[in-house]
């Protein structure tokens, strides 16, 4: 049972792969099957075999010996190792496929902020229908739409005034859904640990790869809120009883 889970994760991490590649190139992402970048073959079966494909083929393509990305095997043992933790968090029932989905889509979000450094608006809406669900199911209407609120007003303010330098338009709508999301008092706990997770690693790129980054070099905070998110909804529990000793 496990591995089904994990096997139908990495399935759809290849399918993301395809997704944050072609997206904004004009390039379909159902009708054009996969090939290498490098020779322009089309790929065979064994070739599209998620993570298999890669270690069997060495890491380089059979045709041409052009290396392959190793981004294409991260992404798909990340995908599948989602779809085993929530599995892990819901067990066999409808609750897995809605947050495998709605975890996706907050995934592929932070990804594609990665690779372009925008928070693209079709994967963000996508997670936001998700958000929105969620949030009708809990019934906590009133406190957790206005700590979204207030989340992403804060992010739009340290838009508003660095002139987006410090944080992109997009995070604060990125924010409000995340906040959503989780719910009061879940989201303020995002907040804080999105920032730990961004100033740590600031704090290691500026010390160790000072060659590559530094005070000015442009880290997107998408995959830091996802991140705090899904660590925030996984550990959901033990922050609930933070908050009650603190409160």
């Amino acid at each position: 049972m496990l591995a089904f889970y994990f096997i139908f994760g990495t399935i759809i991490g290849s399918f993301f792969n395809v997704v944050i590649l072609r997206k904004n190139t004009g390039e379909s992402i159902i009708k054009n099957g996969s090939r290498c970048f490098s020779c322009g073959k089309k790929l065979g079966p064994l070739e599209m075999i998620p993570v298999f494909s890669f270690l069997w083929q060495k890491g380089k393509c059979k045709h041409c010996g052009s290396k392959i990305s190793w981004q294409y095997p991260a992404i798909e043992l990340l995908t599948g190792f989602l779809a085993l933790m929530v599995y892990f968090k819901t067990g066999i029932s409808f609750w897995w496929l809605f947050y495998f989905s709605a975890l996706g889509a907050l995934l592929l979000t932070a990804l594609y902020d990665l690779r372009a450094k925008i928070i693209d608006r079709h994967f963000l809406y996508i997670f936001g229908v998700f958000a929105f669900i969620d949030f009708f199911f809990r019934k906590n209407f009133f406190s957790d739409l206005i700590s979204s609120f207030f989340i992403a007003l804060f992010f739009y303010l340290i838009w508003r005034f660095s002139g987006g330098r410090w944080m992109g338009r997009g995070d604060a709508d990125l924010a409000f859904f995340s906040a959503l999301f989780l719910g009061w008092p879940q989201n303020l706990f995002m907040i804080f640990l999105a920032f730990w997770l961004g100033g740590i690693l600031g704090a290691y790129l500026l010390i160790f790869k000072s060659k590559r980054f530094g005070l000015k070099s442009e880290i997107p905070f998408g995959p830091f809120l996802a991140l705090a998110v899904f660590l925030v909804w996984y550990f959901s529990d033990f922050s609930a009883v933070i908050y009650g000793i603190i409160f």
